[in-house]
């Protein structure tokens, strides 16, 4: 959960830095450090979906075997 946290971080800042120019880093850093990001928040957000759906789905699953 934190990493998700943290790279969300990561994701915003760079967008605000490309968005508006913040001095912080350039533009070229920002499109850089934004890109690389992109790949494991994406994994890892996928990974967090996933997960949430078999909670949220499971219990459901066992009362319905539980029922025949």
């Amino acid at each position: 959960m934190f990493l998700v946290i943290f790279l969300t971080f990561i994701m915003w800042l760079t967008g605000q830095v490309m968005e508006e120019g913040w001095p912080i880093m350039t533009d070229f850093q920002a499109r850089s450090l934004h890109r690389l990001a992109s790949k494991f928040f994406t994994v890892t957000l996928f990974v967090m979906i996933t997960t949430g759906l078999v909670m949220y789905f499971y219990p459901i699953y066992k009362k319905i075997k539980a029922k025949k």
